[in-house]
């Protein structure tokens, strides 16, 4: 004869917690992750480093509002953050942005920013003044100091003269899971004139978070 085991009514709702928890690991699991295409282009020079580039190339983006979009959250720079990568780079300072007041080729201002593990990165806007001939030349770059290689993930340039802002939207397509683990992002800024005509007011970054569900217990 076979004896029923009573279990008290927290015992069950723990066991019930437990295998929904489980179910959700297996599910994060099996997911598939996110890997950068690499490029088949050869590397070039920049900021010091030779520099390969993603085979996913962007068209520039036309002038257009800030719209921020629902479940994204975002981390806006001042020009002030952004650092020159190289010493002949001099600049000076408008408010909180900043202008070349010497340039050296190939070399840019430029801002390593961190993310929360987990983040998605999805769009980036700069804000600039461009009121020369030449133009700014844009980008966001990844480095592994595992095995010292840059990776240039997408570029845009700033068009025309005007002394209006420009607000240069560049997205980011595919969007990028961030692998913090083995890898640090930056935003780069190269100007194409020393002076204030070609200012760098800041920049602003778009990203994603997974959403987590936890089980709700019923008392």
């Amino acid at each position: 004869m076979s004896t029923k085991v009573n279990r008290p009514i927290w015992m069950n709702q723990v066991m019930r917690v437990v295998l929904v928890v489980m179910a959700i690991l297996a599910i994060i699991g099996t997911s598939p992750d996110f890997t950068q295409a690499q490029s088949k282009d050869p590397p070039i020079w920049l900021d010091g480093q030779w520099v390969g580039l993603n085979e996913v190339t962007q068209s520039q983006p036309g002038l257009m509002a800030v719209p921020t979009v629902s479940g994204t959250y975002y981390r806006t720079y001042p020009g002030l953050r952004f650092l020159p990568t190289s010493s002949e780079l001099t600049y000076s300072s408008v408010a909180s942005g900043i202008y070349a007041t010497a340039l050296a080729s190939s070399f840019s201002f430029s801002l390593d920013f961190d993310l929360p593990i987990g983040a998605t990165l999805t769009e980036i806007v700069f804000f600039v003044i461009d009121n020369d001939a030449s133009n700014f030349q844009l980008g966001l770059l990844s480095y592994n100091p595992e095995t010292g290689n840059y990776l240039y993930l997408e570029n845009a340039t700033s068009t025309g003269a005007s002394s209006a802002l420009q607000i240069i939207t560049m997205p980011v397509d595919p969007t990028i899971k961030l692998d913090t683990t083995t890898t640090t992002y930056r935003l780069r800024v190269e100007p194409g004139v020393a002076s204030n005509a070609h200012l760098l007011r800041g920049a602003r970054i778009g990203f994603t978070m997974p959403t987590t569900f936890l089980p709700t217990i019923m008392k």
